[in-house]
């Protein structure tokens, strides 16, 4: 047997010494050396130099190691001590439905009623044949606009205002009208408000009825994703974004958005590995969610462009939709269940074993128990190889903290307008449930694998700042943290925005460290956030963003790269 194990050993070092001497016998691409690269690489966690040939990294390792890489063709930059680090790798954002909505009017955030009445009644005169739709202004509930608002500027056609969070929506009476919104007709999807006879108000409370609107009303065209998409992927490349989860499209639009990615990465123009889902707002989406992922899955299963995903989402506190433990403070005996605790198991199961991974929107305490028994249950089953993940994860009750590592569950986190709940938040949990709000360092120290996150575009896409919040507990501009002792360390969010997430998108083989044999996805900064106050990490931009080997994103001043 001995003998056995050293022939195996013997073999496998075989193998590795042939394939660093084939990279060797090539010239690389290009050699980036005298850098400071922080390789994400337990093993090997810094290096001075790297080498990359075609989409692969060949060598990382000292600056004279690098040199044998250097050939008549090879691009060559002395880096001068500059940061290198992983392309940066998030488990939530929404690139896609922003593609979606740049066709649309954007309102700047207010929760002034008049500025955004007055933004779309500008827009009607300035493009008076564009879209009839906007996006921004306030988050849902903090402004009191009805129907009648709208049908003052719009009376003849209908318009739809999204909220700046996307949960939300105000709509003229048009549009109700198109969509058979009426008095005596039961809502197709909550919730659509109504005045005390059954009238609908124009105020749509929910993102189920929100992008129920747009569905509906066929906002969503595959035109605007082809022409919207590689500018917002490029603005993700200017952060140092590689690869993302995208959080979902509206119910109904995935064919018509995801075959706009499909031709955009066929056509070599799609700069950004994007591993899509198909969402569950509420039970009803369920059938129809897991029936696109049977449909689409094997169609779309590129290491750039995938669908693999089902998202259930959760609700959120802001819109009393999330369930708690606790009724809420602010509204004593009411708790909703948007999602039965039964059916979240069932389907959760159903989709483990039709082997696809499960990310879900959670935000209250009792959402995320429902999410984690429903885990329980998958782990008990025997399904191993499902990648699972609870997104926003704002309050997880410290009961609920060590069932992560225990089920191997990857936490995806935000940091940036989520380190601290708002005052409208705050009105809703109080102050008892701030105690566990945003667990973070409480995860890792039982174990547990966080995943990075900004959720934009309803918070700010820039990973800098939310490294900072993360670490600090607070933003940029605040005093007073919430819960300090929370804070992640440079090294632990680094992390959890590389390999954390590229492991809850099923990267962490191809991405998500800079080792030998990985894709060539990484970003060279302007500070080394490991040598700087942490206050001022929000500083850091990106100089260059590689993927796959070819450069993606160049700030002007850095052309020599």
């Amino acid at each position: 047997m001995n003998r056995m194990i050293s022939i195996l050993v013997l073999s496998l070092s075989i193998v590795v010494f042939c394939i660093h001497d084939t990279y060797a016998q090539q010239p690389a691409d290009y050699v980036l050396s005298n850098a400071k690269i922080y390789t994400v690489n337990k093993d090997q966690p810094w290096a001075e130099a790297i080498a990359i040939s075609g989409t692969d990294i060949v060598y990382v390792g000292d600056n004279a190691g690098a040199q044998k890489f250097v050939g008549e063709s090879t691009k060559t930059a002395d880096m001068e001590g500059l940061l290198i680090l992983p392309g940066i790798v998030s488990g939530h954002e929404h690139p896609l439905v922003t593609a979606v909505t740049s066709a649309a009017l954007y309102i700047p955030y207010s929760e002034d009623k008049e500025k955004m009445l007055n933004a779309i009644r500008d827009y009607k005169v300035s493009n008076p044949e564009g879209p009839k739709w906007s996006f921004g202004g306030s988050y849902e509930g903090r402004v009191d606009i009805t129907r009648h608002d709208i049908d003052k500027i719009f009376p003849d056609e209908p318009f739809v205002m999204i909220a700046a969070s996307g949960h939300g929506a105000w709509i003229n009476t048009k549009a109700l009208e198109a969509m058979g919104i009426v008095k005596d007709k039961p809502d197709p999807i909550d919730v659509f408000e109504r005045e005390p006879d059954g009238t609908p108000t124009g105020y749509l409370s929910t993102s189920a009825a929100a992008l129920y609107a747009i569905t509906k009303l066929k906002l969503v065209k595959k035109e605007d994703v082809v022409r919207n998409l590689p500018k917002v992927v490029a603005n993700y490349n200017g952060y140092g974004l590689t690869a993302v989860q995208d959080a979902a499209v509206p119910v109904g639009s995935e064919e018509e958005v995801y075959s706009a990615v499909y031709e955009l990465e066929q056509a070599g123009r799609l700069n950004l590995r994007i591993s899509a889902c198909a969402m569950a707002q509420r039970p009803v989406h369920l059938e129809h969610a897991l029936s696109v992922l049977n449909k689409l899955s094997p169609k779309y299963k590129s290491e750039i462009f995938a669908v693999r995903t089902l998202k259930i989402h959760g609700g959120s506190p802001d819109g009393y939709s999330s369930p708690l433990l606790e009724p809420y403070s602010d509204r004593p005996g009411y708790n909703p269940e948007i999602f039965p605790r039964d059916v979240r198991l069932e389907w959760s199961l159903k989709t483990a074993n039709a082997g696809f991974d499960i990310h879900t929107h959670v935000m209250g305490d009792r959402a995320i128990r429902d999410a984690l028994d429903a885990f329980q249950a998958i782990r008990g089953a025997g399904l191993n190889d499902v990648r699972l993940s609870t997104g926003h994860s704002t309050m997880i009750h410290p009961e609920d903290q060590q069932r992560y590592a225990k089920y191997n569950v990857t936490c995806n986190v935000f940091a940036s307008k989520n380190a601290s709940p708002d005052p409208t938040a705050l009105k809703r949990v109080g102050p008892e449930r701030l105690k566990y709000w945003q667990p973070m360092q409480s995860l890792i120290k039982k174990g547990a694998r966080l995943a990075m996150s900004a959720d934009a575009p309803t918070a700010p896409l820039d990973p800098w700042l939310q490294m900072e919040v993360a670490i600090l507990r607070k933003e940029p501009a605040q005093t007073e943290q919430l819960n300090p002792e929370e804070g992640l360390t440079i090294e632990q969010v680094v992390e959890a925005y590389t390999m954390g997430a590229a492991y809850q998108i099923r990267g962490e083989e191809l991405f998500g460290s800079l080792e030998v044999g990985k894709r060539a996805d990484l970003v060279v900064l302007s500070q080394n956030i490991f040598e700087i106050e942490s206050s001022d990490i929000h500083n850091t931009k990106a100089l260059v963003t590689m993927m796959n080997g070819n450069v993606v994103y160049r700030q002007d001043s850095a052309d020599r790269y």
